[in-house]
């Protein structure tokens, strides 16, 4: 037993290792354009020996490369499913496999749509998944996991989990820059992009400016994160404190020094040799992220509480502070995601950056005016519920009638701004939504009946139409998709915080369906809801509104929605609950982004 586990480790390190250098190997066919060395696959000009071409030749060893990864996936798999050392291990199996499939399939879909941009970006991030699963494997393998992880390192482990998706998320973006050809679309300048600090070109030009944008955030997550653990690490065992500072001090430098190669890159014109290294460095800075939010995760010594503030805040800054809230920045945040990508996705291309800018402001303080005006009505039933008493008005710091002029302010300022700088028709949808969810939602059905968030769910389904509406100037086909594709994902979302409320809503009044049905039918309702929404997501491919980069995605991240779905509804636990409830979050966000990087593949 104990040499079957000590070879598994063996394996599952090789893995890793043999992953990250098939990663490179990847890079170093696309940089040497030898991705159509065999223009058929899985043969190469229907030999299993390569012709005597120097780019067949890199292509085919890149593919036994993959192969030989592959034989170890399914060993390690194999030795997972017998030995059964614990679920996460036997979960990260079945991933691997799944990725590798994936991997594979996107493969040969690279040679048969002869290098696709978005099946080469597809290819690349499955490639980094797959190196990322073998590697948590690695780690999960030589580390003892907490049977009950304290809150803090939860939340630890959280954030380092937010920074190790957001480098991901960099690195696929890197990938549709590279396989796009928008490497050097801003014409070998730094920061400055053709002169100009905001994208002046086309679809190319775009995809780089983003590009660099994602850099710029992630570096802020990063340095949090160097914070975060160097202060974390003082409190824990000389062993953990010395891994956590490994995988942070790896991080760090790795990611300083991909964004210096980076730089070196677009100056000196992109040649091979900073190419394959930047990806090389890309990589290692996914791998110690990873490792890093794992080892978050893990933490024997609970961390020490934050400090309370010496001093109160000033008043005028707490008053700012309690006007901020009234708009629920964290909710508007999914809400202007849905309203840039509709901007995105439209016939008419990239719209300019000011019109992008002038609808973001006016969606936030459209949407900030409405949550505020919804605290001013409901001030009787936040003061009952937990999670939102301490409020600014129930709290007692504003009044219901001051949040009610702020929130008709705000309205009427966005309104004013949609339609000096936008257009018309995005005025009036912005203010439908404004009104279905003041009116229509808060004042009648919310204390009223449990399809509350079923009808209402369409005030929050506007704002992807509005971004349409503000980038073309009328609605498609295609725009009522994305409407109706939020309108069903609300009430699963919803639903799944019901659930674990379900006692505040019931004290508060509210009818909402886990109160008035009870757990079992809410779930059976979550999980029929959930189907509709993914079918309608998968709708938009076959109605030819998207390309295969969408339909990848929505199948994948569909896939996972339903599966989560399907647990509440067979176990109805809070695990499970609050899993969907926070994936749901995710799934949004994800589904649009799939959409806008599937258009621009697309107008390349």
């Amino acid at each position: 037993m104990r040499l079957v586990v000590r070879t598994l480790k063996t394996l599952s390190l090789l893995a890793a290792i043999l992953a990250f250098g098939l990663v490179v190997a990847g890079n170093l066919v696309r940089i040497t354009n030898s991705g159509m060395g065999c223009p058929d696959w899985p043969l190469c000009y229907g030999n299993v020996i390569p012709v005597a071409r120097a780019d067949a030749i890199i292509e085919v060893a890149h593919r036994a490369f993959a192969a030989l990864v592959s034989v170890l996936v399914v060993a390690i798999a194999v030795l997972n499913f017998r030995l059964k050392l614990s679920r996460a291990l036997v979960r990260l199996s079945v991933l691997t496999l799944l990725i590798l499939a994936a991997q594979i399939v996107l493969g040969a879909m690279t040679v048969w749509m002869q290098l696709a941009a978005g099946i080469i970006a597809l290819h690349l991030a499955t490639g980094m998944g797959l190196l990322g699963a073998l590697a948590a494997m690695a780690i999960l393998l030589r580390t003892e996991e907490q049977p009950q992880p304290t809150p803090q390192a939860r939340k630890f482990g959280r954030a380092a989990a937010v920074n190790a998706v957001a480098v991901f998320l960099l690195l696929t973006t890197g990938g549709v820059v590279s396989g796009s050809g928008a490497a050097l679309a801003c014409n070998m300048t730094f920061p400055l992009c053709n002169g100009s600090l905001l994208p002046n070109g086309g679809s190319l030009v775009l995809i780089n400016w983003l590009h660099r944008l994602m850099v710029a955030v992630v570096s802020v997550l990063v340095l949090a994160a160097v914070r975060r653990t160097l202060a974390a690490a003082r409190a824990q065992p000389p062993g953990v404190a010395k891994a956590l500072r490994l995988s942070v001090a790896a991080m760090g430098a790795g990611f300083i020094m991909q964004a210096a190669i980076g730089i070196l890159m677009v100056i000196s014109g992109r040649p091979d040799a900073l190419a394959t290294l930047h990806n090389a460095t890309g990589a290692f800075v996914w791998v110690s992220a990873l490792s890093l939010a794992m080892l978050s995760n893990r933490l024997p010594v609970e961390l020490a509480a934050r400090a309370p503030r010496a001093a109160r805040l000033p008043a005028w800054r707490q008053t700012i502070n309690d006007y901020v809230a009234l708009t629920k920045p964290r909710v508007i945040s999914l809400l202007l995601v849905t309203t840039l990508a509709g901007m995105l996705v439209t016939p008419a291309g990239a719209p300019p950056l000011y019109l992008i800018v002038w609808t973001l402001i006016a969606g936030y303080l459209m949407a900030g005016g409405a949550n505020a005006i919804n605290m001013a009505y409901d001030q009787d039933v936040d003061i009952r519920m937990g999670r939102t008493k301490l409020r600014p008005i129930p709290s007692g710091r504003l009044t219901s009638r001051r949040a009610f002029i702020f929130g008709i302010a705000l309205a009427v300022i966005s309104f004013a701004i949609l339609v000096l700088f936008v257009n018309m028709l995005a005025a009036v949808l912005s203010l439908l939504g404004f009104l279905y969810y003041t009116v229509i939602y808060t004042r009648w059905l919310k204390r009223s009946t449990w399809q509350n968030i079923v009808i209402g769910g369409g005030a929050g389904a506007i704002p992807p139409l509005v971004g349409f509406a503000a980038a073309c100037g009328q609605l498609t086909w295609a725009s009522l998709f994305l409407f109706v594709i939020v309108f069903f994902w609300t009430p699963p979302h919803f639903w799944a915080l019901a659930l674990m409320k379900r006692k505040e809503y019931a004290l508060a009044g509210i009818p909402m369906l886990p109160v008035v049905a009870g757990n079992a039918e809410t779930s059976r309702q979550m999980l029929l809801y959930s189907w509709g929404m993914v079918a309608l997501s998968l709708m938009l491919a076959p109605l030819q509104l998207m390309g295969p980069v969408y339909i990848v995605s929505a199948v994948a991240l569909g896939a996972l929605f339903l599966l989560r779905a399907w647990r509440v509804n067979r176990e109805q636990s809070p695990v499970a609950v609050l899993s969907l409830y926070k994936y749901s979050l995710l799934y949004l966000a994800l589904l649009f982004a799939a959409m806008v990087v599937d258009r621009m593949v697309i107008r390349l």
